[in-house]
């Protein structure tokens, strides 16, 4: 008997783990690409407070080698594309308010918010 309830509770916790095992697998795309606009947000943002503007290439440059990876995972993702990124990133900063957007001689440039 006491050995039946050791196997049985064995196998439960193992069943577990393998449950626990594919959500993470299942939610990870989601969570490198968080990480990874979380870093990139970061950096932009603390560019911004040191020098106060920035164009849009400046910032593509910033951020063209950003990698991003979760502790529990050896996969990793690094930006490709800082193009899209950076719209991606100045268009939710100015959604919530931290950034002003311009444009001088065609150029986008990218003010921060006192």
């Amino acid at each position: 008997m006491k050995y039946l309830l050791y196997m049985l509770s064995i196998t439960i916790i193992t069943m577990i783990l393998i449950y626990i095992g594919y959500l993470k697998e299942a939610r990870l795309s989601s969570e490198l690409i968080n990480v990874l606009y979380i870093k990139a947000r970061k950096k932009i943002l603390n560019y911004l407070n040191k020098n106060k503007k920035a164009s849009i290439i400046e910032l593509q440059e910033l951020i063209k080698n950003i990698k991003g990876r979760v502790f529990w995972s050896k996969k990793q993702v690094k930006i490709n594309e800082p193009d899209k990124f950076v719209e991606l990133i100045i268009n939710d900063l100015h959604q919530k308010g931290l950034i002003d957007i311009d444009f001088k001689g065609g150029k986008k440039i990218i003010w921060i918010k006192e």
